[in-house]
């Protein structure tokens, strides 16, 4: 957009057009190749209202603009102007993250109301252009990414038959916000707006109104992962034939023909190269007509050893852990696993750190790049990065200048199956984020992901190449969903997800509300409604859900209701930063699906939209025990923030015990109880009233420790006892 402003600017000299305040209204297309800055005078009919907030679109017969009341404008646009309004508006041309628009407005007239919005534009996805920007559009036939559930605020992919793809986007407060998402095709009405790419405005529910047509019922799903290949099934809702495309670059150059005419769909890639990315596509023909998935890639499981060491900066509680220990729980283990897996690398080195002040880490990536390893590094444009001043040897890009690169992360040796590694956690590398404050930080070692963080590495980067390249280069909401999502490492099913491409909001949502027995989270920000909501549907379905935070006092955050709904919440007042972003899911249940989420991606809106992170989702029974242990330890250390439900220290006794424990602590109201064993399953279950003696008989349990959970109308609190 600021190019062809540029182009337009240039064009307007050359032809000796002047750029002065038109004294008469103009075409909406005339005023938009008017040099940016320029004050214009256009009138057209309002296809928007306070659905969208303060901004109103307009259209004529020529094209649409966007009207903005922002700071220097007459007042009581906003109130004034609504759908059906033919408007005269004068204000200034300028260029918003890519959308034309008006602002400030120094005078607008109301000229008639009522009248009938213009009929949209019928394109389809792959139309969508400049010419069409803030234009009222209809799209017979597209689909969600992301089928079922409820819109929040934020983005969400659609596709179309052909295999395009835009983004629906729902600001805060929008009279959509908590309805039904389309399970099926729908046409779907929107105005088309610009911000670092084209976004699509539903109004009304009537705006997405779903509609029966050939479509894909089912995208292609990745499944059985093998080094030579994997499963893929998906469906169409009228019987056809198809094709499966695939290949090692974005463009599938081979094919595979599905034989039958059927709804329910699948196919075997095999022959494919271990631990290697490929794009797929499936082409669906029905009657004449041909429908298209979107390209996406996924990966084969890699020959690697699928190792995950897993580093806390702080002690964990080893109760709690079932035998199992991390690979570190001091500053200086931590510090000295990133030097050595630097020290390791042998051909590549690709960091994307948000804070950087450590010169004994930055020195050794200097070491590599002096011995020859190629090194590309990736700071935050608005980030502490003294250790990189003076600038290194190795190239730089600063990026992200809207929101911030809050990556941190290493992808080390993707080419070497045996040798690559994959850094990922929440430590940013400063002093304070290492030594003071509570993280966590993985090293896997697996040549599926390592590959997969090295795409997301050069999206930023711009460039497969040694040396970036500015202008390709992509960040935060520029981005696209292109790196697989779902992994086999070690014989355990990981996912990966980067934001703000690919919805990480609702993975973070489907990991939380698939809790069966426990849900555990940390994190340094929360303000997503969406998931406070998970949390608290949880408890109320009789699962046990704690969580600790640090800032509770940022604007929307999800403190206050949490507490208020009955969700054991407690706030890290200490010194130092809960820095964490993790959730710990069924830790001990192997009935259920034990799984950790952790990464660098602060559960806000931020992070869902505008900032460029990284999440792990782990389906691992270790891993979650050491997770839910490191919980432990910082949840027995920190003061209590539950409304008054419990003493902020519960004491049983005896404990061991053989026969019969007693708790003190606990307030004189009615409360239940549920006894569970280190595997997560219910042994025991009570419930005591104001009269009761809060004690609990041992004699039927086996030896072992076991868990009880206290859930009072005000909090849970969770107490580890052992029987001897």
């Amino acid at each position: 957009m600021i190019q062809n402003n540029l182009f337009r600017l240039t064009l307007i000299l050359l032809t000796g057009f002047s750029s002065m305040s038109p004294l008469f209204s103009q075409s909406i297309a005339l005023a938009r190749s008017q040099p940016v800055g320029s004050t214009i005078t256009v009138r057209g009919l309002v296809t928007s209202g306070a659905e969208l907030g303060k901004i109103r679109y307009l259209q004529d017969a020529s094209a649409g603009i966007a009207a903005f009341p922002g700071s220097g404008s007459v007042p009581g646009f906003e109130a004034a102007v609504k759908a059906g309004d033919s408007i005269e508006v004068t204000g200034t041309l300028v260029d918003y993250f890519g959308l034309l628009e008006i602002t400030p407005i120094t005078s607008f007239t109301v000229i008639s109301s009522g009248n009938q919005l213009p009929s949209p534009k019928q394109i389809k996805l792959s139309e969508l252009d400049e010419s069409l920007e803030s234009m009222l559009v209809e799209f017979n036939c597209v689909s969600m990414n992301s089928p079922g559930g409820v819109f929040n605020a934020g983005t969400y992919q659609i596709h179309d038959q052909e295999g395009e793809s835009s983004e629906l986007y729902f600001r805060s407060s929008h009279p959509l916000l908590g309805t039904p998402r389309p399970e099926l095709s729908f046409r779907l009405r929107a105005i088309v707006s610009d911000y670092l790419g084209y976004q699509l405005l539903p109004r009304y529910t009537s705006d997405l109104d779903e509609a029966g047509c050939f479509y894909l019922v089912q995208q292609p799903q990745q499944s059985n992962l093998q080094t030579n290949g994997f499963q893929l099934n998906w469906q169409t809702s009228l019987p056809a034939t198809c094709t499966v495309h695939y290949g090692t670059t974005p463009l599938p150059n081979q094919m595979i023909q599905v034989p039958g005419a059927n709804l329910a769909h699948q196919q075997v890639l095999n022959s494919l190269n271990p631990g290697s990315i490929y794009w797929v596509q499936v082409t669906a023909q029905n009657n004449g007509l041909t429908i298209y998935s979107p390209i996406v890639p996924m990966v084969t499981a890699a020959t690697s050893s699928g190792q995950i060491k897993t580093y806390f900066n702080n002690d964990i509680d080893p109760s709690y852990a079932n035998g199992n220990v991390p690979d570190g729980q001091t500053d200086d283990e931590v510090v000295a696993e990133i030097i050595n897996r630097i020290n390791q690398a042998q051909q590549t080195l690709d960091i994307a750190m948000y804070n950087n002040n450590r010169a004994d880490l930055t020195n050794a990536v200097k070491a590599a790049q002096a011995r020859g390893v190629r090194v590309r590094y990736v700071a935050a444009f608005d980030g502490s990065n003294t250790a990189l001043d003076p600038p290194p040897n190795f190239p730089v890009v600063y990026g992200n200048d809207i929101a911030i690169m809050h990556h941190k992360f290493m992808a080390i040796d993707a080419d070497l199956p045996n040798q690559c590694w994959v850094m990922s956690g929440a430590m940013n590398w400063t002093n304070q984020n290492i030594q003071s404050d509570f993280n966590n930080i993985l090293f896997i070692q697996d040549q599926s992901l390592a590959r997969t963080y090295e795409l997301e590495f050069e999206e930023m980067w711009g460039t497969e190449g040694d040396m970036p390249d500015v202008l390709k280069s992509r960040f935060g909401a520029a981005k696209t969903n292109n790196t697989p999502h779902l992994f086999l490492i070690g014989g355990r099913e990981v996912e990966s997800y980067f934001s703000p491409s690919d919805q990480t909001t609702t993975q973070i949502e489907r990991v939380l509300r698939s809790a069966q027995s426990e849900a555990l989270f940390a994190t340094f920000s929360f303000t997503r409604n969406e998931l406070g909501q998970a949390l608290v549907d949880v408890h109320q379905n009789g699962v046990p859900v704690r969580g600790i935070m640090e800032n509770i006092s940022d604007a929307g955050a999800e403190y206050d209701f949490l507490l208020d709904n009955g969700v054991a919440v407690k706030h890290h007042n200490l010194p130092g930063e809960f820095h964490h972003k993790y959730a710990v899911i069924d830790a001990y249940d192997l009935n259920s699906d034990p799984v950790v989420l952790t990464g660098s991606h602060n559960w806000s809106t931020a992070a869902e939209t505008v900032n460029d992170e990284n999440t792990l989702i782990i389906h691992d029974p270790a891993i979650a025990a050491l997770f839910k242990a490191e919980f432990e330890k910082r949840w027995g250390s920190f003061p209590v923030a539950v409304h008054q439900g419990f003493a902020p220290s519960p004491r049983v006794y005896p404990n061991p015990a053989s026969q019969k424990i007693c708790i003190e602590g606990l307030d004189r109201q009615e409360l239940s109880w549920i006894m569970s064993n280190t595997l997560g399953q219910q042994v025991m279950q009570g419930a005591w009233t104001a009269t009761d003696a809060p004690e609990l008989n041992l004699g039927t349990l086996l030896p072992g420790q076991y868990l009880i959970t206290v859930i009072s109308p005000y909090g849970v609190t969770s107490i580890p006892i052992q029987k001897i």
